[in-house]
């Protein structure tokens, strides 16, 4: 990551949308006043977006103000596939003008790309990662406090084990727990009563529960996500991949591997990877191959009409039980 005090022009990646909104906001705040923003802030996204749309802005002067600023999101000048805009682009960052503050946001980018490491060399970019459980737990915790939600250390852990990566997405939730449970102590059966989970995070508990032989309790939560609109493919495609996942955790063990080694290695988080472990012993080399084998039967089945997809991916989960 290259930064400088004085650059005008950032490239933000990374997933953890909430501190790279936070950012942004700061850095907005410290260009542009109030009064300022409605003439001089200018957003654009996707398909919005071109080059010479983009130049025809940043070469208007700032109007009553010193400064202007441009965001631009998912322009998709920084991946295969626009090549022309990609170099007008490239060609536009070599002289920004002095009162100009442009804020690129990609969700992808491609860091072998000419732009990117134009970009890279000139200006400023800056990764925003997801901070990790412990970080993340403190800011929750943060967010308890202030709004007084009575939530035990060992609860709020609990939701957040089970929301996605997200942030923005956590802090959303436990606004839900804060205004449903009015000052009480917050139980386990609120959590699951008011929060949405991770739909990777109810296919773990899936796949736990099937791993466990506990067959009532995992087509419960195969039907949950079924009355939820979950799509049979997308359930299927992460049972798949969960084993995939349980296999190679399987010879990494064998290997003699160190937890935590697999834990970076796969890219789980360390209590995921303990209770993976378990799972994973009750299973042979076999048993898991033959399942990765019955999911690509399942795939094959539902996309040659031979079944339809909920039926099949409910006869899959009686398989894996089996």
């Amino acid at each position: 990551m290259q930064t400088e005090e004085n650059d005008r022009c950032y490239l933000l990646v990374g997933e953890d949308t909430w501190s790279k909104n936070k950012w942004i906001l700061e850095i907005k705040n410290k260009t542009l006043t109030v009064a300022d923003e409605m003439m001089n802030y200018f957003e654009a996204e996707d398909k919005d977006i071109t080059v010479s749309k983009l130049i025809d802005i940043a070469e208007t002067l700032p109007f009553f103000a010193d400064k202007k600023m441009i965001y631009m999101k998912n322009s998709g000048f920084f991946k295969a596939g626009k090549k022309e805009e990609a170099d007008k682009f490239e060609e536009f960052i070599k002289n920004i003008p002095e009162y100009l503050v442009l804020i690129i946001d990609e969700k992808e980018v491609d860091k072998r790309s000419k732009l990117f490491k134009s970009m890279h060399t000139k200006h400023t970019v800056i990764t925003f990662d997801y901070p990790g459980e412990d970080k993340v737990y403190e800011m929750l915790e943060e967010q308890a406090q202030l709004n007084q939600l009575n939530i035990a250390p060992a609860m709020l852990k609990y939701f957040l084990r089970n929301m996605p990566e997200d942030i923005v997405y956590m802090r959303g939730e436990l606004d839900k727990l804060i205004a449903y449970t009015h000052g009480k102590a917050v139980t386990k059966e609120d959590i699951d009563k008011v929060c949405v989970f991770s739909l990777e995070k109810r296919i773990f508990e899936l796949v736990k529960k099937i791993a466990h032989r506990k067959a009532n309790e995992a087509f419960q939560i195969y039907h949950t996500l079924i009355q939820g609109k979950e799509s049979p493919i997308g359930i299927l495609v992460l049972i798949a991949r969960q084993y995939r996942v349980m296999l190679q955790v399987k010879y990494l063990l064998k290997s003699k591997m160190p937890a935590k080694e697999i834990a970076s290695k796969i890219k789980l988080p360390y209590f995921a990877l303990k209770e993976m472990t378990e799972q994973v012993n009750l299973y042979t080399f076999k048993q898991l191959e033959e399942i990765l084998a019955l999911c690509l039967e399942t795939d094959k089945d539902i996309k040659t009409g031979k079944m339809e997809s909920i039926k099949r991916v409910e006869i899959l989960i009686m398989q894996c039980l089996n």
